[in-house]
Order: C-alpha cells, then structure tokens, then sequence
C-alpha cells in the first residue's frame, strides 16, 4: 500500500465521485480508477460502490475511511512539524472552541498568536465536544478547548483542566424580571435550553431541581451562539450561561446579569487533545497561549 493510495481513496470518497476527486487532485479519472482498483485488490475487498447520489463508501470502505483520513491528517501534521522546527512560518493549527471560550479566551490570544506566527493559518471551529470528538478523533482538529464533557475516553485524550466555571441567569438589558433575586421568582419565565452536557433537558432540570423547584418546560434550544444572543437581547427570553457571555465587551449594555442568590454550577473548562500524539509546534504554542488566558482569567474571577 503507498501512500498515494490512500490519497486518492480519501478524495474519490469525500467527494463522492471520481471526477470530483480527478478535479481536486489534478490527475486523471483513468489513474484514480487505476489507484482504487489497487488498493481493493490489495485489501481484497470492494471500498467503494456506484449509488444513484454518487460513488458511496462500502461498509468496511466507511471503516477504512477514517483510518485513512486520520493516516493522511498525521502526515500532513509531520511535514508542518518538520517545516515549522526548520524555522518556517507554515501549515494550520485547527480548534474546536465552545461559545464561552471565544469570548473569554479567544479575544487575548488571537493577536499574539498572530504576531508570533503570522504564516500559520488558524482553523477555528464552534461548538462542544460531542459534537467535535469525530474530528478530533480523526485529526482534522488538533484540540478542543471548552466544558468538560460528562464521559471521555481516558485512554484516548488528554485532559487539561484550564479554569472552574460557574453560569449566570442572562437576560436583555432592562429585562422587567432583571430585579428578581431568587430563582424561584423566574420558573414562569420564557427559557432558552442552553447547556455542554447531554440530554440538555436533564441538566437544565437538575439546576432547578437542586433547590427544591419543579422545572420549567423549556419550549426554545439552540446550539448556535448567535442564536441564543439575538433571543436574549430581542425578548424576554431567560438563559444560564458561563460568565464569560457577561464579561465580554460584545454584549456590554446588551446583555446583563439577573442577580439570584443561588449559584449554579457548570462544567469545568478543559482542553482536550488526541493521548500519544504530539502537537506541532505552532498548535503547542497555540495551546501555551491558551493555558496563560485561562490563568489571567481565573485570577480576574478570583479563581
């Protein structure tokens, strides 16, 4: 098997086609043919089938597929690494971040991980990590930073705790319920479902059920950052979230902080990676700058 194999099976079956990939690669459709017709002789078994949406992966091609592409990403990652150790400003370091992380992080890092290392692209992704884990997994991320997830893999990530975090009742500024001071007076309220961990019912339950409350039905969820910041700041609608919404610069005299005498917890924020597999050295940098925000910020919250 070379590599070349694995090149051209990733193309033709992320693009569905051989022409798409014979167009991707800069190659022929006969050599393509020529390439998958080896690598299945070599395997001894079909990886790809004609469909009428395309050319489609065989069940054991979908299984090969995700060794393949995570082959051809830690390729990708050493010629970067060997290029960036020679002193080159190259290749790409890509994130998943959840909303919270972008707003209490990403505003201090961004500019000095530009400064020192303006040839390096950044990919940088939303969203948390179930979401996410598929591509850590197969190395197109090269970490995740944000809730700790409920379950993980010990022996398959890494996990560094970068800060303690805890949630806040948000609401638009000048909201009529912004003087309640017990989570009781809210139950009546319009919610947003917002939250890191699965079932979102569940956990957005369990905060109002620590305290003895019966849980409102939530009738609104959305995993899009914008989406719960245009709710909250055009209606009434309530929400519980990090710290960081609040404190960013982004939604000053926008959003404010309903101030209920209960705390309510959340998940740690984390930074996750692939165990055994080294960062290159623009994605370690990338990571160090990181670790220092989460430290600034901590000790801003007193943490």
């Amino acid at each position: 098997m070379k590599l070349h194999h694995l090149r051209d099976f990733v193309a033709i079956a992320e693009t569905r086609s051989i022409r798409g990939a014979s167009r991707c690669l800069g190659l022929t459709q006969p050599a393509l043919t020529r390439s998958l017709r080896e690598l299945e002789a070599e395997l001894g078994t079909p990886l790809l089938e004609r469909h009428a949406r395309g050319v489609v992966p065989t069940p054991i091609g979908e299984a090969f597929l995700r060794r393949a592409h995570a082959a051809m990403e830690e390729i990708r990652r050493a010629e970067e690494e060997v290029a960036q150790l020679r002193g080159r400003q190259t290749g790409t370091v890509a994130m998943g971040l959840s909303g919270g992380t972008w707003l209490g992080l990403v505003p201090e890092v961004f500019p000095v991980f530009r400064k020192s290392h303006p040839g390096v692209r950044l990919h940088m992704v939303e969203g948390f990590f179930p979401a996410l884990e598929a591509r850590l997994a197969d190395g197109t991320l090269d970490f995740y930073i944000g809730p700790r997830p409920e379950r993980i893999d010990a022996d398959r990530y890494r996990v560094d705790l970068l800060f303690g975090n805890h949630r806040l009742v948000a609401c638009r500024a000048g909201h009529p319920r912004r003087k309640a001071r017990r989570l009781a007076e809210l139950i009546d309220a319009e919610w947003i479902l917002t939250g890191a961990l699965e079932p979102l019912e569940r956990e957005f339950s369990e905060v109002f059920a620590g305290y003895g409350l019966v849980p409102p039905v939530s009738m609104v969820q959305t995993d899009s950052m914008i989406g719960v910041a245009a709710l909250l700041s055009m209606t009434d609608a309530l929400a519980l979230l990090p710290r960081q919404w609040i404190d960013s610069p982004l939604f000053a005299g926008v959003l404010e902080v309903i101030p209920i005498a209960e705390r309510i917890g959340s998940a740690d924020i984390v930074r996750i990676a692939r165990a055994g597999l080294p960062l290159t050295p623009a994605a370690s940098h990338l990571a160090t700058l990181f670790e220092r925000a989460a430290g600034h910020y901590a000790r801003r919250e007193g943490g």
